[in-house]
C-alpha cells in the first residue's frame, strides 16, 4: 500500500481491503500466482503471461482515453477559445 502510494506520488492510496480483494481477483483470473516463500508472514506474487497481457491492454486504452480527452479538450478550446481563460 505504501509502494502504490509512492509511486504515484501520493496520488493513489489504496486501503488493506481493498488490495486483499484485487489481490483475490487476480489470482481467480491466473493474472498473478502466489510465490511459494519460506516466510509466512510474507506473500509474494508473480505475475502470469495473462496478467502481463492484460495489464498492457489496459494501458494502451487508458491511452487512448486521454489522447481522446486531449482531443476533446483542443476541440472545445477551438470552439470557444474564452472557456480558456
Amino acid at each position: 500500500m505504501k509502494y502504490i502510494e509512492e509511486l504515484t506520488d501520493g496520488e493513489v492510496r489504496i486501503g488493506p481491503a481493498t488490495l486483499y480483494t484485487l489481490i483475490k481477483k487476480m489470482q481467480k483470473t491466473y493474472y498473478i500466482l502466489l510465490n511459494e516463500d519460506e516466510d509466512e508472514r510474507r506473500k509474494t506474487y508473480q505475475l502470469t503471461a495473462k496478467g502481463e497481457q492484460i495489464i498492457a491492454a489496459e494501458i494502451e486504452r487508458r491511452l487512448r482515453m486521454a489522447r481522446h480527452g486531449h482531443a476533446a479538450q483542443a476541440d472545445l478550446l477551438s470552439r470557444y477559445p474564452s472557456a480558456a481563460k
